[in-house]
């Protein structure tokens, strides 16, 4: 009796440790404690008995990743679903996952979890829940092509925001109509009936957003109602809502797509020096906040302004900055793919890792299971059939260790013949395009020649114009030729670095828009200097992990990243006006031990400069 009341007592305890545990997770808007109180109660709770516990607490863990890492967080978030029966917590699992799907661009299993959270909300009449859904549902088919179901699903969606009286959902749902019939027109050879109802739409959306005080989203209305009369070419229209979006107080790192726009919208009318101005203002936002997609349409207007202006020498260097942009966005595109790729192989290899352990387990259990049955029904044999049992085992461990050298012995020479291909592979491509686009270019250089050289002109606008073309293919394959040298590089350039913080910035300055970033490199810092693949990726990262402490703990508005050059020393500060902390007393986690190890691995210096309510200033010297 003494011990069936002990486990009692002791089940009770674990009980009320869970609840206490999801207390705190829900008192706390920090991703690393809701991780951690999340992994400890799934530790707490030993078996699958506790079903509903066990979803709860992997979708937090879920949820605490979604900054981070959207692979990891899909995974638990599907691992939550798998517990998850009843639990009122199902209804916003199942709108994470379906809206992570829609990152990955991944939109028919995006649509079908999001038809699983309508579902289950509709079961239980939740209506802010159901209106949600059908929104998001509508903008699924949007991101899929298919705008006419766009619009049905959000006007369905309408009608529910109306009902509760939500301006701000009201307005979200207009905004996507609005949207969805602006696509349609330009689809439909710029169709002035759907733009006209477009326009009205996106009205309305700004109306409620205003209404609602969603400043934000009135802001890229008034831009899209802008955009929507530039398609018209009713240019008056155009530049008054473009400049009332610009207008609206704050959110100046996303203004400069708009500055773009309003760029050109006084090119298109022939206001050439208003559109200089404006298109240097947005060069400058670009800079200033990082935001490189926009940089690049920037490039792309003020290429166009100086075709029209006849400054062909300037036109070809803007068009030169917008491809050199426009590949690098291409190649982070194609890195985060692989880097996703891997994250999924990863997960597929360790599954295989513990199926592969269940199964020896199982083996193994049945061995001693067998042994058993035959020393209780045998006894006289229980030394021989002990003796053969061991054997068995003995051979069985033998065989495991001789498929698993196989095994690794496989895998790597997969990895090596994986390795060799991709190296064939690229240096066929670098002979593909010397060999052939090299080739065809230096052909029409040499016929421009012949054509000028065989013949008298006598036209110098003529003449003028053969040189243009012959020196811009002449600069295509000079670039031609670094594109080659690029794909064979071994090294990390100052530039290469100096790119990777820029688009640490850009992703950092998504995660809270409110803080101001700034990145300066000093004009004493040598551009052409190298750096080993191990040097480059260890200043990368401890900016990296700089930025993520500031972001995550200093409670900042400013955070700034400067380089500079002291007589043979690099320079990389990161500092920020946040709350700061005192060096001497705060309990330093694995973060700062992993950057100081970073940088005295490979010959550097760090130090920590922090005051409690001054900030805090990192400084590496290298």
């Amino acid at each position: 009796m003494y011990f069936i009341l002990l486990l009692f007592c002791s089940q009770f305890a674990a009980s009320q440790n869970v609840d206490s545990l999801f207390s705190e997770i829900q008192n706390t808007a920090n991703d690393s404690i809701i991780r951690v109180k999340a992994l400890d109660i799934i530790d707490k709770i030993s078996s699958d008995d506790d079903k509903e516990n066990l979803g709860k607490a992997y979708f937090y863990l879920a949820y605490s990743y979604e900054k981070e890492n959207n692979t990891k967080a899909l995974e638990f978030y599907k691992k939550a679903n798998s517990y998850l029966e009843k639990d009122t917590i199902l209804k916003d699992s199942y709108f994470y996952q379906a809206r992570l799907h829609t990152l990955f661009s991944d939109f028919p299993e995006a649509l079908n979890i999001a038809l699983k959270s309508l579902e289950y909300n509709r079961l239980h009449n939740n209506l802010s829940k159901i209106q949600r859904d059908m929104s998001f549902i509508g903008y699924i088919h949007d991101r899929m092509y298919e705008f006419k179901a766009s619009i049905e699903w959000n006007r369905n969606s309408l009608k529910i925001a109306e009902k509760l009286k939500d301006t701000s959902a009201m307005a979200k749902c207009l905004g996507r109509i609005g949207i969805a019939y602006d696509e349609l027109a330009e689809k439909d050879e710029f169709n002035k009936k759907l733009f006209d109802s477009a326009l009205y739409y996106n009205n309305k959306a700004a109306k409620y957003a205003e209404l609602s005080g969603d400043l934000g989203f009135a802001r890229t209305t008034y831009s899209n109602i802008g955009n929507s009369y530039s398609k018209l070419k009713n240019y008056n229209k155009a530049e008054e809502y473009t400049l009332k979006s610009l207008a609206v107080p704050g959110f100046e790192a996303s203004k400069g797509v708009t500055l773009v726009n309003l760029g050109k919208i006084y090119l298109e009318t022939g206001r050439y020096t208003e559109a200089k101005k404006i298109l240097d203002s947005a060069m400058q936002n670009t800079l200033k906040y990082g935001t490189r997609k926009y940089q690049l349409e920037a490039f792309y207007r003020l290429h166009e302004l100086d075709v029209k202006k006849g400054n062909y020498k300037n036109a070809l260097k803007n068009y030169i900055d917008y491809k050199s942009i426009e590949d690098s966005l291409l190649n982070e595109t194609k890195t985060k793919q692989i880097v996703e790729v891997r994250e999924q192989f990863k997960t597929a290899e360790k599954e295989r890792e513990i199926l592969i352990q269940r199964t020896e387990i199982a083996e193994q259990d049945l061995i001693i299971q067998q042994r058993n049955y035959q020393i209780f029904g045998l006894i006289a044999l229980a030394l021989i059939l002990g003796i053969i049992g061991y054997l068995i085992y003995n051979q069985q461990k033998l065989k495991n260790k001789q498929l698993k050298k196989e095994s690794e012995l496989k895998d790597a020479l997969i990895k090596i013949e994986t390795q060799s291909k991709l190296q064939e592979q690229r240096l066929r491509i670098s002979r593909d395009l010397h060999d052939n686009i090299g080739a065809q270019l230096t052909f029409i250089i040499s016929s421009i020649d012949n054509l000028k050289y065989g013949f008298d002109i006598k036209d110098k606008k003529l003449e003028t114009k053969l040189d243009t073309i012959s020196n811009f293919t002449s600069g295509t394959i000079y670039e031609l030729r670094d594109t080659i040298w690029a794909m064979n590089k071994s090294a990390i350039t100052f530039e290469d670095l100096q790119t990777r913080i820029s688009n640490y910035i850009d992703k950092a300055h998504l995660y809270d828009d409110d803080i101001v970033f700034s990145f300066t490199v000093d004009d004493s810092v040598d551009i052409s200097k190298k750096f080993t693949s191990v040097e480059g990726m260890n200043i990368h990262r401890v900016i990296q992990e700089a930025i993520h402490n500031s972001l995550k703990y200093a409670n900042a508005s400013k955070i700034g990243v400067y380089i500079i050059k002291n007589v043979s020393n690099l320079i990389f500060k990161i500092s920020d006006n946040g709350k700061g902390f005192d060096p001497r007393t705060v309990k330093r986690g694995n973060g700062i031990g992993n950057m100081k190890k970073r940088i005295e691995s490979i010959g550097g210096e760090i130090q920590i400069n922090s005051k409690e309510n001054e900030g805090t200033e990192i400084v590496v010297v290298i």
